[in-house]
């Protein structure tokens, strides 16, 4: 199956499109503590959480299955085809070994946005309090809180064990999912979410 591509995949986010904007006049403000969250989690936080799963992979630790698909990118008007390879739910050896990855994992999450949550205090602290910038603030301080309560649910989650292990067909490994209102969600995709 070919899929085609011709606009930024932002586009298709309206919630972070909508995030980056408000992050952007925050930082105005001088709130900066919203941008920094997004950066870390949507970027430095999956590029490092990837690096960890590849060591793991190499050292037989973890089996990360890939899926794969093809791509037609226009380039200044030239179709270009592209081959993209995206990563999937991990899968580990035995469920323990599963729970120890993403109690880890969602330690390390949590411990980014606490770092955020400080930030947006210690910029509030330091400037003086007005109508506008309380408000302001008040809006950085939800859009810090909301995804940070979601980790805390999903690492409650994780400890009483109310999400779903599959083990994987072909291969000794067991893979997780939360299950929600909009259906199972793969344990990898939850953890990437930025909001």
């Amino acid at each position: 199956m070919m899929n085609y591509q011709n606009t930024a995949l932002l586009i298709y986010a309206p919630l972070y499109v909508l995030f980056v904007v408000t992050g952007f006049g925050l930082a105005f403000m001088g709130l900066s503590a919203p941008i920094f969250y997004g950066l870390c989690m949507g970027l430095i936080f999956p590029v490092v959480l990837s690096m960890r799963l590849h060591t793991l992979s190499e050292s037989g630790q973890a089996l990360l299955l890939k899926e794969t698909t093809h791509w037609t990118v226009y380039v200044q008007g030239i179709p270009v085809q592209e081959t993209r390879s995206s990563l999937k739910n991990p899968c580990f050896s035995t469920p323990q070994r599963l729970q120890q990855f993403f109690r880890r994992t969602l330690f390390a999450r949590l411990a980014l946005q606490v770092a955020s949550v400080a930030m947006l205090v210690q910029q509030v602290s330091a400037n003086p309090l007005s109508i506008d910038y309380g408000a302001a603030a008040f809006v950085a301080l939800i859009i810090l809180l909301v995804p940070l309560y979601r980790t805390v649910l999903l690492m409650r989650k994780v400890h009483i064990g109310e999400w779903a292990l599959q083990r994987v067909d072909g291969v000794e490994g067991y893979q997780a999912f939360f299950i929600d209102k909009k259906g199972a969600r793969t344990a990898l995709d939850t953890l990437l979410a930025i909001m």
